[in-house]
């Protein structure tokens, strides 16, 4: 009896061989070939960030010209913006890091991603306090590029280390911006801010202070009885100046201000980011951002930068300035699909040449006798 019997060829078991180092090779190439993706709006987020370190600039010059002191401990990049710990407009207390890590431009850059639902020219409510002019300055410098149309209420007095020089005051910022020809808004209404949006606490000359950088920058006080008669002020305001328009495309909260958050409390229980179902959720006080959301305003709400800034990948070392256009804000690195697909071309066709080439190096025992048979 004759049985048909394969034996495997030579080469074979170097053909694998082969085979197994050719698919590392590849892996590797595949596994360490990247590319940069920019995200959407890049062109302006790279002009916010541009916007902002002139205004940066054009603010130091300024402070540095009026013979304002910069603590170069706590303002390591020089910029004047950074204020004092204690001050008579002094609300309460702030972290310093928070401030240092705004001053970075490339920060302008998360507001025109968090304002993408925002078109040019579109009406939007703002609201902001003096506690961090470096936020500010960012989130105007994306408004600025955007070409929105923002109405503004600023809470005047300040937390720690932020716009709280009685001399320069977040409208007093705004002042030699407008002068250098670098903004064309601004606060159209200021509050006191601090407890109650009422500035208890600050003392007489604090209080006469705010009052004073409102008068010498033209803008109006709202000033009420009562936490909640200072939320209908605000929005009697933001009524008046929506003029013709139906409604607010967004409102824009930046910081803890209590004529928006209602509270304490509420600041750190809204969800930072863009809301838009605040009105579902029921809270033991309201502020305008709620009373916005019931009117169906989307509302935007940014408390903790360094939260943003990591979100972002933002470098927030103070040991070199920000780099333009650094950040997963403006790109991301993914691996190169053309790259991986040409590996897998390359390793797919030689796994189809070793097939086809070892196929004539097969060879058959056509008549091996089988012993048993023989005997």
């Amino acid at each position: 009896m004759y049985r048909r019997m394969y034996r495997p060829s030579l080469k074979s078991g170097w053909s694998l061989i082969i085979l197994f180092v050719l698919s590392i090779v590849l892996y590797l190439i595949a596994s360490s070939n990247y590319v940069e993706i920019r995200t959407d709006n890049y062109e302006e987020k790279l002009a916010a960030v541009n916007l902002m370190q002139d205004y940066l600039d054009t603010l130091e010059a300024e402070i540095l010209a009026r013979g304002i002191e910069i603590d170069p401990i706590n303002d390591p990049f020089q910029t004047g913006i950074i204020g004092q710990r204690l001050s008579s407009i002094t609300t309460d207390r702030g972290l310093l890091s928070e401030k240092q890590a705004a001053i970075n431009p490339n920060i302008a850059a998360i507001f025109v991603e968090e304002l993408s639902h925002a078109r040019k020219g579109d009406k939007i409510a703002v609201g902001i306090t003096g506690s961090n002019p470096a936020v500010n300055l960012a989130l105007y410098a994306a408004i600025s590029t955007l070409e929105l149309d923002p109405q503004i209420i600023v809470s005047l007095s300040s937390a720690s280390y932020g716009a709280n020089r009685e001399d320069l005051t977040w409208l007093d910022m705004e002042s030699i911006l407008k002068e250098q020809g670098l903004l064309k808004f601004g606060s159209k209404y200021a509050s006191i801010g601090g407890s109650e949006d009422r500035g208890i606490g600050l003392s007489d000359f604090g209080i006469q202070s705010l009052r004073e950088a409102m008068s010498r920058n033209g803008v109006p006080l709202l000033l009420g009885s009562s936490l909640e008669d200072n939320v209908d002020l605000h929005m009697k305001a933001y009524e008046e100046l929506l003029g013709d328009s139906k409604r607010y495309r967004l409102f824009v909260n930046v910081g803890a201000g209590l004529a928006n958050v209602g509270s304490g409390p509420n600041a750190r229980l809204i969800p930072e980011g863009y809301n838009t179902k605040l009105a579902e959720r029921n809270f033991e006080k309201e502020g305008v951002m709620m009373k916005m959301a019931k009117q169906n305003v989307p509302v935007l709400h940014l408390r903790r930068i360094l939260r943003w800034a990591d979100k972002y990948n933002l470098n927030l070392s103070l040991e070199s300035k920000p780099v333009p256009g650094e950040g997963s804000v403006f790109s991301s690195t993914i691996l190169n699909v053309t790259i991986a697909s040409i590996c897998l071309a390359v390793l797919i066709l030689a796994i189809i040449l070793v097939i086809i080439f070892d196929r004539h190096d097969r060879h058959f025992m056509a008549n091996i006798v089988d012993p048993d048979d023989e005997l």
